[in-house]
């Protein structure tokens, strides 16, 4: 079975299901659909197709930050494109929010939230991601990848061009 110990992170379908579904039907963590592996509060990453969840140490492997999400952060372990966790896959960021650093004001319309979804469409095109969506009211960012490396926006992008702060 995969490991997750962090009480805040979890899976879909749980440890717990996958448990019962391998010994009911043997071979079954070998090609669990549409894996997901969350953080609560922070975002998640549902893995596309079928992927081998035996042994993976999820805690040591993916590690969901304020903003970012990291896969594979010793690279060493990395496994090549197309294997493991190394696959296509579709993240999910909370907490991306657009505010007015003058008032703390939230905007979740208007001009100002166009020009926001610009830039992080622009962001994941810089980063080798494919922008999926992007709903300020929430502050949820969904962006798909074909593989994994460390997502981010850098503390410097923090402020747009008329100074209004940029809260990822």
């Amino acid at each position: 079975m995969p490991k997750l110990r962090h009480s805040d992170y979890y899976t879909e379908p749980r440890i717990q299901e996958l448990a019962a579904k391998e010994r009911a039907e043997p071979g079954f963590c070998r090609r669990v659909k549409d894996f997901v592996v969350g953080r609560h509060n922070y975002g998640s990453i549902k893995f596309f197709g079928e992927t081998d969840v035996r042994r993976l140490d999820l805690e040591s492997l993916i590690q969901f930050n304020n903003r970012e999400v990291i896969v594979y952060m010793d690279e060493t372990k990395k496994p090549p494109v197309g294997q493991g966790l190394n696959k296509p896959a579709e993240v999910t960021l909370l907490n991306i929010k657009c505010f007015d650093k003058k008032t703390g004001r939230q905007f979740t319309e208007g001009p100002r939230i166009e020009k926001y979804k610009e830039m992080l469409k622009k962001k994941a095109e810089d980063q080798g991601a494919e922008f999926v969506s992007y709903d300020p009211v929430k502050g949820e960012w969904k962006f798909r990848v074909s593989h994994f490396s460390r997502y981010a926006l850098k503390e410097d992008d923090d402020e747009d061009e008329d100074g209004s702060l940029v809260e990822w």
